[in-house]
């Protein structure tokens, strides 16, 4: 082929039919293309559904959207390999593939809104919403803020408000069966009643101890239970600011400055007054209403006389500060008592002001509050203190100086720990031993604790309360397996117990059957020495003196059925369902009523799920996996 090429090329007919050869594929990349030749995709798209291309970078521009507003939310960085564990990068695939799916089934329909509409619905956005309505300052500040043009915005909301219009004529009207409902009601409504009576498992503690050969063989058979878990010594110097706050002195002169600061805002509830506004559209309707009430009329009969004129608003109890007109505040709390002010000038009209309720302020005194104040105080300058002595044991420790040294040298003295990778100490026999107060609650430490090794120089460990945590390894006892000999006591106990509960369960479940073959269980506890208790009805929530097991059992078995549920200390629970009880479906019961909206809501998720999910097939989606795979990192 090559040859072929080379004699064509030597004369001018043949380069004439390469130059057109080669233009042709010059223009087939322009209109199509370079694809993926084993995909079939070009570089930059990610995916196709239907006629709509889904193209890397229209991908990226909304996983990043989506993860900003997620940092935002948290107030914190996240790393991709988060975002990916919380399922963003899928969430975010779904939400452009349903978008697109759905974008084309509305121009398949023939859907389409006005212009006022979509001014309408953005004009509604409460977050565009200024003191006096719709902001559009406001509204372009938000949107610069998110990336957003006002074109690319307007765009948006259309899109979505047919994508509404879909799913409102899907789910619209869409209510939760009543089988379903009625099928809720009985499993929540549903009461039991039951008689019973508990069987203690046996005391085997002075019964012959077991064969040697049968130890032997529990030993075998469960010897992953009788290991000693790894254990460490360490040296830990741990600093938090509650315990370098109570090392800083706080003056009560200081504490008076912060009091006083502080006073209206912590330490001061204001004045609250229940206010109620009559406005009027000009000074002489006000003044004649202001004259009937000091002629002896009510203030609630001049209200309803429609004539007079006013309009009526009660806010409620309010403070000062939180009312809207000031010069209506002022007025309202210059009362000395309750009653109703002179006509005031507000920023809409006269108002006559009724003052119906006074709650007076209260200030907690100095002396209530101040080591409270002290305290806080006191951790505020924590944070330094900290700082400064990590920095100075820093130093030290560079220096070449050991952990106990190093802490000598600030004045403090590290504690020794042995602690297995739970924060626990040594116990007998191989078991756990009593919790280590410092280590137990601070994993990231027993964490690192754990990760290092004896000799190994390790970082500070920074504490979830803004302190520090150091550590030097000791020794390291590894995890054993503990010989038959010293675990012999606990393997014993085990045998015993385990020996006990098949016993007290053999037994129960003979009682059992003797109630389901007709004997009455009053008969049967007495027999076996047992108190019967009848119980009165009860739901699946439980009842007193039942265990959660004997409840689920008891709702489990039919009326007139007996059965056997654990109890406690390895006993038994022998009882008689003798009544079973259902209300009929209130559809006004507040259980009833508060969950109905959320099956409505669930049912109509899922059709529209459904209906998307349909929309995909009929359309065809191709998703691009190895553009997919690098614009995740997981190339």
């Amino acid at each position: 082929m090559l040859d072929g090429l080379r004699l064509m090329s030597k004369n001018i007919f043949g380069r004439l039919i390469l130059a057109a050869f080669a233009a042709v594929i010059v223009v087939g990349f322009g209109l199509w293309g370079i694809r993926d030749m084993f995909t079939n995709f070009r570089g930059n798209q990610l995916a196709t559904i239907g006629d709509r291309e889904i193209t890397v970078q229209e991908y990226r521009n909304s996983y990043q959207n989506d993860l900003q507003r997620l940092q935002q939310q948290t107030r914190r960085a996240i790393t991709s390999q988060e975002a990916r564990k919380i399922g963003l990068d899928r969430q975010v695939m779904a939400e452009l593939v349903t978008g697109s799916a759905l974008d084309q089934d509305a121009r398949r329909l023939g859907l389409a809104i006005s212009d006022a509409d979509i001014a309408r619905i953005v004009r509604a956005e409460k977050a565009f919403a200024g003191p006096a309505g719709f902001d559009q300052a406001r509204m372009d500040l938000i949107l610069r803020d998110n990336g957003y043009s006002e074109t690319s915005f307007i765009r948006e909301q259309r899109q979505l408000a047919l994508r509404k219009q879909i799913g409102a004529a899907l789910t619209g009207g869409l209510n939760a069966p009543m089988v379903l409902l009625a099928a809720i009601n009985t499993y929540a409504s549903q009461t039991r009643q039951a008689d019973y009576f508990v069987l203690p498992a046996p005391d085997l503690s002075k019964a012959p101890p077991p064969a040697d050969e049968a130890v032997t063989t529990w030993y075998d058979r469960h010897k992953d239970i009788y290991r000693s878990p790894e254990y460490r010594a360490v040296n830990v110097l741990i600093i938090t600011p509650d315990s370098v706050a109570k090392t800083i002195a706080i003056s009560d002169d200081e504490a008076r400055k912060s009091y006083d600061h502080d006073l209206a805002r912590l330490y001061s509830t204001p004045e609250k007054r229940a206010v109620t506004l009559l406005t009027f559209a000009n000074a002489a309707d006000a003044a004649k209403a202001r004259a009937r009430i000091d002629a002896g009329e009510s203030f609630d009969k001049v209200t309803a006389d429609k004539a007079a004129g006013g309009v009526l608003a009660d806010i409620g109890e309010t403070t000062e500060a939180s009312m809207f007109d000031p010069a209506i505040a002022s007025a309202a709390f210059a009362l000395k008592q309750p009653g109703v002010t002179q006509p005031v000038a507000g920023k809409f009209g006269v108002v006559l002001a009724r003052v119906s309720r006074i709650e007076p302020g209260a200030t907690k005194p100095f002396d209530s509050v101040k080591d409270q104040i002290k305290q806080g105080l006191a951790r505020l300058r924590a944070r330094d203190a900290i700082q400064k002595l990590h920095d100075k044991i820093e130093d030290q420790r560079a220096a070449g100086k050991n952990l106990s040294d190093a802490a000598k040298a600030v004045g403090l003295t590290p504690q020794l720990f042995t602690t297995d990778a739970a924060g626990a100490g040594k116990g007998e026999a191989g078991q756990s031993g009593a919790r280590i107060p410092a280590l137990a609650g601070d994993s990231d430490l027993l964490k690192a604790i754990f990760a290092s090794d004896v000799g190994v120089d390790n970082d500070a460990v920074s504490r979830r309360d803004g302190g520090y945590d150091w550590f030097e390894i000791n020794a390291v006892q590894p995890s054993r397996q503990l010989p038959l000999a010293e675990v012999r006591p606990q393997i014993l106990k085990a045998m015993r117990d385990d020996e006990a509960e098949k016993q007290v369960a053999t037994k129960a479940n003979e009682l059992a059957r003797q109630i389901d073959a007709g004997q009455s269980p009053e008969k049967v506890a007495a027999a076996n020495g047992a108190t019967l208790f009848h119980t009165p009805p009860f739901p699946r929530s439980g009842a007193p003196g039942l265990s959660p097991a004997a409840v689920e059992q008891m709702f489990g078995t039919p009326v007139g059925g007996a059965g056997v549920a654990l109890a406690d200390k390895g006993g038994r629970v022998v009882f008689k369902v003798t009544d079973a009880a259902t209300p009929p479906l209130d559809l006004k019961n507040p259980a009833i009523a508060k969950i109905t909206p959320q099956l409505d809501e669930g049912l109509g998720d899922d059709l529209f799920t459904q209906y998307v999910s349909g929309l995909q097939s009929q359309l065809g989606l191709r998703l691009n996996q190895a553009a997919y795979a690098a614009i995740i990192g997981q190339e």
